[in-house]
């Protein structure tokens, strides 16, 4: 991450050729700003680290700041946005973790993080759409390698048993 402005003298400022480019192309949609600063994958993924970090050990707000930051420097990123989905949950915006994790799919339609935790929350709503985010949480990951994968798993296996219970007290005399 260099620096764009070149000052020569005391007035004359002169932005090297390149970093006009990427304005441009930031200005057009065609870039993100953290691809605009030069963030690489690696840098992104430390920051995102941090705050995962930082929510399991319940310093929400922080997490916030940090995976707001990611989502503002790179919106494409569905894995950020289903981070500062699942913060925003946590703090109780469920609204807002809800346009999160909508977000996230937007761009990978079989993230299972995104799928179970907005599946959550649409149930809770009382919206049919959340077994199917939770179905398809399980079609994303059938081996349960994320906790989203194994929590929608269990869930649609828990709403399953129960409608089977709930068909079996209507079928008796």
């Amino acid at each position: 991450m260099g620096r764009v402005i070149k000052h020569e003298g005391a007035v004359a400022m002169r932005m090297q050729r390149g970093a006009v480019r990427n304005l441009k192309a930031f200005a057009r949609g065609e870039m993100t700003w953290a691809e605009v600063e030069g963030m690489t994958f690696e840098e992104a993924k430390a920051i995102a680290q941090v705050g995962c970090d930082l929510a399991a050990a319940g310093r929400l707000e922080e997490a916030r700041i940090l995976f707001e930051g990611l989502v503002e420097g790179n919106p494409k990123d569905a894995a950020a946005r289903a981070a500062l989905g699942t913060v925003y949950q946590k703090l109780g915006k469920l609204e807002d973790a809800i346009a999160e994790y909508s977000a996230a799919l937007e761009r990978e339609p079989d993230n299972p993080v995104a799928l179970a935790n907005r599946g959550e929350l649409y149930l809770r709503k009382g919206e049919r759409q959340g077994f199917t985010d939770l179905a398809n949480a399980v079609e994303a990951d059938p081996h349960g390698e994320t906790a989203g994968g194994r929590r929608a798993r269990a869930l649609v296996k828990a709403i399953t048993l129960m409608a089977v219970e709930k068909m079996k007290e209507g079928a008796q005399p």
